[in-house]
C-alpha cells in the first residue's frame, strides 16, 4: 500500500471519528445522507487532519502531472501526430486526471449517491466501472436466459453492450431489464437514456420490437417493430434522446399482447450508424414486419445498448387494439394457466422455506 493509499484509509478513520465526536442525531444523519456533500470538519482529529494533507499533497502533484500531459496532448493534436501518439496521450492525461481525484472524499460521497458528473475523467471512470459491473452482468443474464438473444440478434455478432440504455416508462422508476410490467405501463412513449462513455457526438438508431408478435398463417411467432428513431445524437454529455417527428421513422404503438399469447418480449436496442457514427439515415423505407438482422445489416448498424421487459394480456390491451390501432381485439384460446410454481423474474421458486 503506498503513501497516498495509506493515507487516504487513514482519513477514512479519522472522518468516522470526527463525526462521532460531533454527537449528531439520528434526525440530523438523516438530513446529511439527503443534502448536498459537506466536508467533514478538521481541527478535531489530528489523525484525520494530517491524512488529508497527504491526500491533497498526492492529488495536486497527480493535477500538475495530467496539466503537462493536456499540453503535451495539444501539441502532438496541432502538429499533426499520428493517432496511434495521440491515443496514447489522451489515455495518459485520463488515467492521471483520475488517479488525482478518485480518493477525493466528495467523489466518493457522490458516487455512493449516484451523482455522476460526467465531464469529469474520475467520474467518467467510475461510473463505466459501475456498469461494467453487476448491472451489465444481470442485463447480460437475462438477455441470454430468456433468448432476446438469439431471437433477435446473433450474440457473438454484437458482442458485449458498451453503453448503458436506460427505460424510463411514464411516472415509474428507470425499467429493469427482464422485469413483468403491465402493458398499461408503457401506453406512453418511453424516455430513452444512453450513457456513453466517449467525448466525441455520434448517431443512433433507436429500435423497439416485439419479439412474440403471433403469425397465425404458420402457426409460429415473429417480430414486430413498434419504434424506430433514427439521427439521436449522443455522446458522454449528452444521453437524453430528444425523439420527435424530425427522427421518427415509425411512429411508437404501446405493447399489445393478444389474448391467449404468452408473456411477449419487447426490446429496446440502440445502434450506432456509419462510419462510427457520422453518417445519417435518410430516406429510408421502414415497416412494422421487418427483421432486425435484416435492417441491421442494410444499413450498417453497430449496437451498443439493450434493454427488454415482458408483458401478457390484460384489459387494457383491448383499449390499445380499438382506440390505437383501430382493430378488434383479437383472441388465441383460452389464457395459458398460470404458474403459481414460478416467480415475477421467470424463475422456478423453491418449495422448501429453508433451502
Amino acid at each position: 500500500m503506498n503513501a497516498a493509499a495509506c493515507a487516504f484509509a487513514l482519513a477514512r478513520f479519522g472522518r468516522r471519528a470526527a463525526v462521532k465526536s460531533l454527537a449528531l442525531s439520528p434526525a440530523q444523519l438523516t438530513v446529511r445522507r439527503q443534502s448536498t456533500y459537506t466536508r467533514p470538519a478538521t481541527g478535531i482529529n489530528p489523525a484525520y487532519d494530517e491524512a488529508l494533507k497527504i491526500i491533497e499533497a498526492y492529488k495536486a502533484k497527480k493535477i500538475a502531472e495530467a496539466e503537462a500531459a493536456a499540453k503535451e496532448l495539444k501539441q502532438a493534436q496541432d502538429n499533426g501526430a499520428d493517432a496511434e501518439k495521440v491515443n496514447a496521450l489522451e489515455k495518459q492525461w485520463f488515467d492521471l486526471s483520475v488517479e488525482a481525484e478518485i480518493n477525493d472524499s466528495e467523489v466518493i460521497w457522490n458516487t455512493r449517491h449516484g451523482i455522476y458528473d460526467l465531464s469529469r475523467p474520475v467520474y467518467q471512470h467510475l461510473k463505466e466501472k459501475e456498469w461494467r459491473g453487476r448491472p451489465l452482468e444481470v442485463l447480460m443474464q437475462r438477455l441470454l436466459q430468456m433468448f432476446v438473444l438469439p431471437d433477435l440478434l446473433d450474440p457473438r455478432v454484437v458482442g458485449t453492450p458498451e453503453s448503458q440504455l436506460n427505460v424510463t416508462l411514464s411516472g415509474s422508476d428507470t425499467l429493469e431489464p427482464g422485469s413483468i410490467i403491465s402493458p398499461a405501463d408503457a401506453r406512453q412513449q418511453p424516455e430513452i437514456e444512453l450513457v456513453s462513455f466517449h467525448d466525441d457526438t455520434r448517431l443512433h438508431t433507436l429500435v423497439m420490437v416485439d419479439l412474440d408478435e403471433p403469425f397465425v398463417e404458420k402457426q409460429t411467432f415473429r417480430e414486430q417493430f413498434h419504434w424506430v428513431a433514427a439521427n439521436l445524437p449522443f455522446s458522454r454529455l449528452h444521453t437524453k434522446a430528444v425523439i420527435d417527428a424530425s427522427n421518427v421513422m415509425l411512429p411508437y404503438i404501446p405493447p399489445h399482447p393478444a389474448k391467449g399469447t404468452p408473456n411477449h418480449r419487447y426490446a429496446f436496442a440502440v445502434f450506432e450508424q456509419g462510419e462510427s457514427g457520422k453518417e445519417k439515415l435518410e430516406g429510408i423505407d421502414v415497416s412494422r414486419d421487418m427483421v432486425l438482422r435484416n435492417f441491421v445489416s442494410q444499413h450498417g448498424l453497430r449496437l451498443v445498448g439493450i434493454s427488454f421487459f415482458r408483458a401478457s394480456w390484460d384489459e387494457s390491451v383491448d383499449e390499445v387494439y380499438r382506440e390505437v390501432l383501430k382493430a378488434e381485439p383479437p383472441s388465441y384460446g383460452p389464457m395459458p394457466e398460470e404458474r403459481r410454481d414460478i416467480g415475477p423474474d421467470g424463475r422456478r421458486i423453491n418449495a422448501y422455506a429453508n433451502y
